[in-house]
């Protein structure tokens, strides 16, 4: 188990243009830090989306921090 401080949710940027979702861009860019304190290669999150997620009977709407990923899509 490995705790990394994340305290948001995040989305891959190929995935919200694959998908056609519609980013919203932020006031001001958030950076993001690695685990190890460094910054993110991908630069600061600049854009958001906001989705409706549903797992069996729980529902709910979760704003993402659109980012570079790398291979992962959330």
């Amino acid at each position: 188990l490995v705790d990394s401080g994340c305290t948001g949710s995040s989305i891959d940027s190929g995935f919200v243009r694959a998908k056609g979702l519609n980013a919203q861009p932020l006031p001001r860019p958030i950076p993001v830090y690695n685990a190890d304190g460094t910054l993110n290669k991908g630069g600061s999150i600049t854009h958001f989306v906001t989705l409706q997620m549903t797992i069996g009977k729980h529902s709910e709407r979760i704003t993402f921090g659109v980012t570079d990923l790398g291979k992962s899509d959330l």
